[in-house]
C-alpha cells in the first residue's frame, strides 16, 4: 500500500514538473534563467567570519549573522531634542490642508482592491505563509474585515502582532567577499496583509512626495527616472569641458547600510514637523514601534532579534520614508550658499540623488570639500547615517595630478580616473563613455553567448534568452547614454546575436521576419539599433516639449538659439557650438535620420519664438503654433495666425515686437505648409508611459513595412490555391497564438507558417548527392507542401484527425489544407470560441506529431495524436488551475466533449 502511495506521489510530482515545463519552457522567466545561469547559485552559506576566525558549522554561521544584525538594528543613542532642533533650523514648509486631508482619510474598499490587484503573485510570502493569490481569490469575503482592521490602525494605532514580525533572508552582493556578514543584503519577507496596508499608505504618500521632494531626487516616485540623474552629470561634464579653467569634483557618497541605519525618531519627528496628520502618523508609527524578525540561514532560522532602527527592505513604505528623510539633507545643501555647484541663469546644480546613491557637484573641491563633508555629517548625526569613507570617492575634472593628490590628503578620499554611478561608468571625458560601457558590456555578452551556444533550447528559447538577458543590459545603457554613432557596431552585434540564435548555421527565416512584432507574424528578435534610436528620441522629446527647464538649461548652457531651432530650422549647421557637446551631437544625428518621416510639413508643436530667442527671453512657457494659429474645419484652408490680443490671452509675455517676429517666422513656415492633423511625433510627446516601447514599435513598423506580406504568405496562398486575406493571417497571430500558455505549441505554428522545416527537396538543392524524394512515400519530390499535406500516406492521417474532430466537436468540417494546417475556416463557418480553441489544439497536436516524425519513414497515427492531445489537455487544465490559484482571472477551456469522447473509447475497448 505504501509503495503504491509513493508511486502516486512520484507520478503527481512528475505531472507538475511537466506542467511547469509546458507553461514556462523557452520563454523569459525562471525556467530559462536557471538554465542559462553561469553556475547554479548556491544558496547555502558554507562559511563566515565569526569572532576573528572562519565558522563552518550551521550553528556558528547563524550565530554570526544574529550577532551582526542584533548590533546593526540596536537603537541609536540619538537625542530626540537634537533631532527637533536640527529640523527646526531647516524651516520646512507645512503641508496644505488639502494634502493632509488626502493623507488621513479613511481607507476605502477601492484602495484595498487596488493594492491587492497590484500584489506580485510570484513573491515569497511572509512568516504566516499566506500568498498573494489567497487574497486575490478571497477578496470578496475578507475585504470588509481588512477595511475595519486597517482603519483601526489609523485611528487607534493598533496593529496585529503578525505585522510586527518578518523573516529576513540574505541576498549576496555582487563581486563581494561572501565570508563577511556585511556583504549580504537583508530582505524582509513580510506578511501579505501587512503589505496591502503599507501599499495603501505608500500610494497616498507618493502623491504628496511628488510635489514636496525636489526634482534633483528621482527615486521611487512617478515620472522620475534614473536617466535624468545620469543626464545631468554628463551635461555637467560638458559644462566643465568648456569651462576648463574651473576645477570641479564629483563626490559619490556612500552611506554605510543606509536603509538599515535610518533612525526611527528622525522620520517620526519629521512627520510632526511637517504636520502630516494624526492618522497617517498613527499608521506608520505603529509599524515602527515594535518590530522583530528571525533570520533564515541555510533553511534554518535564528532566534528572534529586536529591530529598533532602519526601514524594512521589502516594505512598500520603506523607500518613501528613506527618500523623505534624505530630502532634508538635500534641502539643506541647496539652501547653503557656501556649498558651490554649477550656477546657470539663477539655477543651482549641486547634486543628484536616487535612493542612497547621491552624487555632489563641488566646485573648487580643495577649498570646499570640508564644508560639504561637515554638512553631510551634521545630517548623519541626527538621522543615523554615516559616510563610508572607504567607498566614498571623488571624480575630478580640470585638476592636475598634484592637486588631485592634495585633495586626497585633505579629504581622505580616493580620486579614481572613473566612477560607477547608477550602473554607468563615467570619467572626466564623455568621449570615453563608449569604451567604458558599451565595449566593456559587449565583451561580457559575447562571453555569455559563447558559453550558451550549445544550450538545449528551441528557436524561441534562444530568442527569449536574448530578450531576457542581453537586451536589458544594453537597453539600460541606451536609456542613459544614447551616444552610439557607428551603424557598424550595431551590425556586428546583431550578427553575433543571429549566430547564437541559429547555432552558427544558415538562417532559415528572413531577418525582417525575425525582428517583426509577434502581432504581425514575426518572432520579436530585438533590433538593437532601433532600440538605441528609440531611447535617443525619448531624450530628444524633451527638446520638443521644453518642460524640463532645469535640465535643458544645463544641456544648452552656451547655446544662442532655442531647441526648436536646432530641431527644425537646422541652426546647428550655422552654430557649430551645438556639435561640440558630445551628447547633443549624437542625439541630433538620430533626430536628423528620422525627422522627415515624422514631419513633411511644419509641425504645430513648434515654437518659432523659442527657436530664435530662448537665450534672450528666457521664458518658462513658450507659445507653439498650436496656440498661435487658427485651424479651419476645412483642412484645405491653410491655418492663419491669430491676432496679438488673442495670443496675449494665452501668453501675456508676447509683446507687439515678439508678435512681429512670430509673424515673420509664420510667413516662412507657410511656404512649407502646416501639419493640421497630429502625427505620430505629436502623439508621442504627449504620452507619459512606455515611451521606448511606443517609439520602438513605430520605428520597427517603418523598418519592416516592405516585408509586411512575406514570401511564405504568398507561397501558402499558391499552395492552397486561394488568396489568404490579411485579416486571416492576423487572426492566427493575434487570436489563435494566444489560446495556449505553451511557447512550444506557438513555435510549431511559427515554424510551419514560415516554412522553417528542411524538406527533401531543399536538402537536394543544398547537397548534390542527396535524395529529394519524400521520406514516407519515396515516389514524389518532397516539397514543403507535399511533406505537410499532399503525401498520400500522410493523407490518411489527416482524414482520421478530421473525422475524430468532427465527432468530438459535433462539426462538419471539410478536409482542406487551410483548415487543418493553418486553422482557417470558410467565411460562412460560425464557430463558437471554445470550439475554435479546441480545434486549434487538435490540429496543433497533429502538426506536432508530424514534426516529431520528421525525416522518418514512420507514418503518424491517430493513437499518437490522441496521446499528444491528452498531454496538451492535462497541461492546459493544470496551467489554468495554477493561474487561478495565483489570482489571475482567465476563462477556462471546456474540455468536456473531448473527455466524453475518451470515456466512450475506454468503454468500447472494455466491451
Amino acid at each position: 500500500m505504501k509503495e503504491r502511495w509513493d508511486l502516486e506521489e512520484v507520478a503527481k510530482k512528475i505531472k507538475w514538473v511537466k506542467q511547469y515545463a509546458f507553461e514556462n519552457a523557452n520563454k523569459p522567466g525562471k525556467w530559462l534563467a536557471r538554465l542559462i545561469r553561469k553556475k547554479k547559485q548556491n544558496r547555502q552559506i558554507m562559511k563566515i567570519k565569526f569572532e576573528e576566525r572562519m565558522a563552518n558549522s550551521d550553528k556558528e554561521i547563524r550565530e554570526a549573522f544574529q550577532k551582526f544584525y542584533v548590533n546593526l538594528y540596536s537603537k541609536d543613542n540619538i537625542n530626540p531634542e537634537a533631532i527637533t532642533e536640527y529640523l527646526g533650523k531647516q524651516k520646512l514648509d507645512k503641508i496644505t490642508d488639502e494634502q493632509r486631508l488626502d493623507l488621513n482619510k479613511e481607507i476605502t474598499e477601492e484602495e484595498i482592491l487596488k493594492a491587492i490587484k497590484s500584489l506580485d503573485s510570484n513573491k515569497t510570502p511572509g512568516p504566516d505563509g499566506f500568498i498573494a493569490g489567497f487574497y486575490k481569490l478571497g477578496q470578496p469575503e475578507m475585504i470588509k474585515f481588512l477595511k475595519k482592521l486597517m482603519n483601526q490602525a489609523l485611528q487607534d494605532k493598533v496593529i496585529p502582532e503578525s505585522w510586527k514580525e518578518a523573516t529576513i533572508i540574505m541576498i549576496p552582493k555582487e563581486d563581494a567577499d561572501l565570508s563577511e556578514t556585511k556583504n549580504y543584503r537583508p530582505i524582509s519577507l513580510l506578511n501579505t496583509d501587512y503589505k496591502i496596508f503599507t501599499k495603501i499608505l505608500a500610494n497616498r504618500l507618493k502623491k504628496f512626495l511628488n510635489g514636496w521632494i525636489g526634482e534633483d531626487q528621482t527615486g521611487f516616485l512617478p515620472s522620475r527616472t534614473i536617466k535624468d540623474n545620469v543626464r545631468v552629470i554628463l551635461d555637467a561634464m560638458e559644462f566643465y569641458e568648456q569651462h576648463n579653467q574651473r576645477e570641479v569634483g564629483f563626490l559619490s557618497v556612500d552611506a554605510e547600510k543606509a536603509f538599515d541605519n535610518l533612525n526611527w525618531n528622525f522620520f517620526k519627528l519629521l512627520f510632526q514637523e511637517l504636520d502630516l496628520g494624526t492618522q497617517i502618523q498613527n499608521g506608520i508609527n505603529s509599524i515602527y514601534e515594535d518590530q522583530w524578525a528571525k533570520i533564515q540561514i541555510n533553511g534554518q532560522e535564528t532566534d528572534k532579534i529586536v529591530i529598533s532602527k532602519g526601514t524594512r527592505q521589502g516594505c512598500p513604505l520603506s523607500p518613501l520614508i528613506f527618500i523623505m528623510a534624505l530630502e532634508i539633507l538635500l534641502k539643506a545643501i541647496k539652501k547653503d550658499i557656501n556649498l558651490q555647484g554649477i550656477k546657470i541663469d539663477n539655477q543651482d546644480y549641486k547634486y543628484r540623488a536616487f535612493a542612497d546613491d547621491v552624487i555632489c557637484i563641488i566646485e573648487n573641491p580643495i577649498q570646499n570639500i570640508h564644508k560639504w563633508i561637515a554638512k553631510i555629517d551634521e545630517f548623519g548625526k541626527v538621522a543615523g547615517l554615516k559616510i563610508n569613507k572607504k567607498k566614498t570617492m571623488m571624480l575630478t575634472k580640470n585638476m592636475s595630478k598634484r592637486k588631485q593628490k592634495e585633495l586626497q590628503d585633505i579629504a581622505g578620499l580616493e580620486t579614481p580616473l572613473k566612477l560607477k554611478y547608477l550602473g554607468i561608468w563615467i570619467s572626466a571625458k564623455n568621449n570615453q563613455l563608449l569604451d567604458l560601457n558599451y565595449i566593456r558590456i559587449w565583451k561580457e555578452i559575447k562571453n555569455d553567448l559563447e558559453k550558451w551556444k550549445n544550450i538545449n533550447v528551441s528557436l524561441l528559447g534562444r530568442i527569449a534568452i536574448i530578450k531576457m538577458n542581453i537586451l536589458p543590459k544594453l537597453l539600460y545603457l541606451f536609456q542613459n547614454i544614447p551616444i552610439i554613432r557607428s551603424t557598424k557596431l550595431f551590425k556586428d552585434w546583431q550578427k553575433e546575436i543571429m549566430r547564437f540564435i541559429w547555432k552558427n548555421k544558415r538562417a532559415r527565416i528572413n531577418y525582417n521576419i525575425m525582428i517583426s512584432r509577434k502581432t504581425q507574424g514575426g518572432l520579436g528578435v530585438p533590433d538593437l539599433k532601433l532600440y538605441h534610436d528609440a531611447c535617443a528620441l525619448c531624450w530628444i522629446r524633451d527638446w520638443a516639449k521644453l518642460e524640463k527647464v532645469r535640465i535643458l538649461n544645463l544641456e544648452g548652457h552656451e547655446l544662442r538659439k532655442g531647441w526648436h531651432g536646432y530641431m527644425w530650422y537646422k541652426k546647428a549647421k550655422i552654430e557649430k557650438q551645438f556639435g561640440n557637446h558630445f551628447i547633443r551631437s549624437a542625439l541630433l544625428r538620430v533626430w536628423d535620420n528620422y525627422k522627415s518621416r515624422f514631419h513633411t510639413k511644419t509641425p504645430l508643436w513648434l515654437s518659432p519664438i523659442e527657436a530664435d530667442h530662448r537665450r534672450l527671453l528666457g521664458w518658462r512657457k513658450w507659445p507653439t503654433y498650436r496656440e498661435l494659429l487658427t485651424v479651419a474645419n476645412d483642412k484645405r484652408i491653410p491655418p492663419k495666425l491669430k491676432e496679438l490680443t488673442k495670443i496675449q490671452e494665452l501668453n501675456k509675455n508676447v509683446s507687439w515686437y515678439q508678435y512681429f517676429q512670430i509673424k515673420e517666422a509664420y510667413k516662412g513656415d507657410s511656404l512649407v505648409g502646416f501639419e493640421q492633423e497630429p502625427g505620430f511625433w505629436d502623439k508621442f510627446i504627449s504620452i507619459d508611459k512606455k515611451c521606448i516601447t511606443v517609439m520602438y514599435n513605430n520605428l520597427l513598423s517603418w523598418d519592416t513595412e516592405s516585408s509586411r506580406v512575406t514570401k511564405a504568405m504568398t507561397t501558402w496562398a499558391k499552395n492552397i490555391e486561394r488568396p489568404i486575406q490579411m485579416q486571416e493571417w492576423e487572426s492566427i497571430w493575434n487570436k489563435k497564438m494566444k489560446y495556449t500558455y505553451s511557447v512550444d505549441l506557438k513555435e510549431n505554428w511559427l515554424k510551419l507558417i514560415h516554412r522553417w522545416y528542411l524538406t527533401p527537396k531543399k536538402i537536394g538543392l543544398m547537397y548534390k548527392n542527396a535524395n529529394n524524394k519524400c521520406w514516407r512515400c519515396k515516389t514524389q519530390t518532397g516539397s514543403y507542401f507535399h511533406m505537410w499535406w499532399k503525401c498520400k500516406k500522410l493523407g490518411k492521417f489527416w482524414t482520421a484527425i478530421l473525422e475524430e474532430s468532427n465527432v468530438i466537436l459535433k462539426t462538419k468540417f471539410i478536409k482542406k489544407p487551410e483548415l487543418l494546417l493553418l486553422g482557417l475556416y470558410n467565411c460562412d463557418d460560425k464557430i463558437d470560441p471554445n470550439t475554435d480553441k479546441l480545434f486549434t489544439f487538435f490540429i496543433t497536436a497533429a502538426r506536432l506529431v508530424i514534426a516529431r516524425l520528421w525525416k522518418s519513414t514512420q507514418i503518424p497515427t491517430k493513437e499518437l495524436w490522441l496521446d499528444k492531445l491528452l498531454e496538451i489537455k492535462n497541461m492546459d487544465q493544470l496551467s489554468f488551475l495554477i493561474k487561478k490559484t495565483n489570482g489571475t482571472i482567465l476563462k477556462a477551456t471546456d474540455w468536456t466533449s473531448f473527455e466524453d469522447y475518451l470515456k466512450n473509447i475506454v468503454h468500447i475497448t472494455k466491451d
